[in-house]
């Protein structure tokens, strides 16, 4: 088929479509909703410019039948002017205003963009309306119109609502064209989504109980106070979907305060639709920057990957500390045997009392060799896994050095399928916050609680340590031993300020409680951000592979994470 016929049959397409969609749109119309304003706006936007001409040649041939068949009644020159097609006279004020005011931003509605064209088709829609209006010559002894600032106002407050009713939910809507490329499954996808729900079951139902109620009220104050609520279930689904939501709802408020007419040009609804369009518009920015608000926030992409990345570096972090904490009690082994073959070469040689000091000087050396060892990466999450490390690891030892009992809980459920820098972080979590109770006074009564779960298809874990508090006298003064312990535990002493902060890492929050008899902090750690699902599979092959004990009677029961 030659190019030159199908150029013109997308003419003609183009050109059949306008004039159908014009025709359905001017039926719905009157002159405080103008929905043909709003259909000029969106083809001067969307449709390229080369087929706008068959726009002009669709839209001026029902235009010059209504002025042929009234020529007789308003004259001539009305008729000529109304044959003339609005949307030609303003076609070169948006083909201007498309080359200075972006529609859009990438892939995303500019919403100002789109106020702003609205309030241009508005504008030139009154001035070319009131134009033709004053153009035309009632037959004798009627009154011919008088142009007024109220009629311009009329005409404006239609063209703009129309535009606002069709133009921000088109554009909404536009999104569906990427659903239905995918396929039937995705348009069904698409239909059970929040949007479609919220709008069937958020909207809809108040809006029509709104309808039946002024149907059923006489009193006129009450039923324009029903009228202009139509806006709230707008408002809602803007919080709920940002500007689209705007769009959809300001939709639907305009199409039902509409049918609340019951004469024409009703002074009511004319209230009633200019609050809505104030307030849809308003809506409209409001609902942009909360999308762009919603873009900054945990969902965004790059956050995201920032924390994967700061995970992946914590738990890469730990793996170097194990490795020095093996090789430094590697060395303290090596150490003490060549202390050994030298001592017992030089025991001929040394006195009694040089030979026990000698024995204490190597005992002590080992004892600070594996304390190091120890504070750098427990030996016993190493040897027997997390349950040993807090019921008799550093934690234990820390308590017995403050003078304070220590106990431990295992509660829960999905601990064990937790990944291996979850657990790491959990003790982390608990040195730091011990080292912090003990800065504020030397608490009595250790109690460590960790609790697992699952919400959602994600797995979290909470860690909860508490103390008993000192007397009135020792509040706000650190336990003595507060140093000591901050060595013992490997922990930065920098109080909650790092606590919070590793666990913003892992998508969580820091509460602390006090009252007088205890000191309280808890800790939630997410597992829903890791870079890579399967870690948490391959944990049992890991260096890391841990063991969790419940703890209960004499025979526990030991899982292998």
């Amino acid at each position: 088929m030659p190019a030159r016929v199908i150029s013109m049959g997308r003419y003609l397409a183009a050109g059949m479509a306008y004039a159908s969609c014009y025709a359905l749109l001017r039926y719905l119309s009157s002159s405080h909703w103008n929905l043909t304003s709003g259909l000029r706006v969106l083809c001067l936007l969307l449709v390229p410019a080369r087929y706008w001409p068959a726009l002009f040649v669709a839209e001026s041939l029902p235009l010059a039948y209504a002025g042929w068949d009234n020529h007789e009644r308003f004259g001539w020159l009305w008729a000529s002017a109304l044959a003339v097609p609005p949307l030609m006279l303003n076609a070169p004020v948006f083909a201007w205003c498309r080359r200075r005011v972006a529609l859009f931003r990438g892939s995303e509605v500019h919403v100002t963009g789109m106020l702003t064209y609205i309030l241009v088709g508005a504008v030139l829609t009154a001035l070319i309306n009131t134009g033709t209006l004053a153009l035309m010559r009632m037959p004798p002894g009627e009154t011919p119109p008088v142009i007024t600032l109220h009629i311009a106002l009329d005409y404006f407050l239609g063209g703009y609502l129309g535009a606002l009713t069709l133009v921000p939910a088109f554009l909404a809507f536009l999104a569906l064209r990427g659903w239905a490329a995918r396929g039937r499954v995705a348009w069904l996808e698409a239909l059970r989504g929040d949007f479609v729900r919220d709008c069937v079951v958020g909207v809809l139902p108040p809006l029509v109980l709104m309808m039946w109620m002024i149907s059923r009220v006489d009193h006129l104050e009450v039923m324009q106070v029903i009228r202009m609520a139509m806006f709230l279930p707008a408002a809602w689904l803007t919080l709920r979907h940002g500007w689209q939501g705007a769009a959809v709802g300001g939709l639907l408020a305009s199409v039902a305060t509409q049918l609340t007419e019951t004469v024409v040009r009703d002074p009511a609804v004319i209230q009633a639709q200019a609050l809505i369009a104030f307030a849809v518009s308003s809506l409209l920015m409001v609902g942009a920057k909360l999308a762009g608000v919603s873009r900054m926030a945990p969902n965004d992409g790059d956050l995201m990957r920032g924390l994967q990345l700061a995970q992946r570096g914590l738990y890469q972090e730990e793996l170097r500390l194990r490795q020095v904490a093996e090789s430094l009690e590697r060395l303290g082994q090596s150490m003490r045997e060549g202390q050994q073959r030298m001592f017992e070469r030089l025991r001929p040689l040394l006195p009694a009392n040089i030979e026990q000091s000698y024995v204490r000087h190597i005992d002590h050396t080992q004892r600070e060799v594996h304390r190091l060892a120890d504070t750098l990466h427990p030996r016993a999450w190493r040897e027997r896994g997390l349950a040993a490390t807090f019921e008799d690891g550093p934690l234990a030892r820390a308590a017995a050095m403050a003078g304070a009992s220590y106990r431990w809980e295992l509660g829960g459920s999905g601990l064990e399928s937790l990944s291996p820098d979850v657990h790491l972080m959990l003790y982390r979590q608990a040195c730091e916050i011990l080292v912090y109770l003990m800065a504020r006074e030397p608490v009595r009564d250790v109690r460590v609680q960790i609790r697992g779960g699952l919400t959602h298809g994600h797995r979290w874990a909470v860690l909860r340590i508490s103390g008993a508090r000192a007397t009135p006298a020792q509040r706000g003064k650190a336990a003595p031993e507060w140093s000591q312990l901050v060595s013992l535990l490997g922990a930065s002493g920098q109080g909650l300020t790092t606590i919070r902060d590793r666990a913003q890492i892992y998508g969580g929050m820091v509460h602390e409680r006090e009252d007088g008899q205890r000191l309280a902090v808890s800790v939630l750690l997410h597992d829903a951000w890791q870079a890579e699902p399967a870690a948490a599979s391959a944990s049992s092959t890991s260096p890391l592979s841990i063991q969790l004990r419940e703890p209960g009677p004499a025979t526990r029961k030991v899982r292998q994470i």
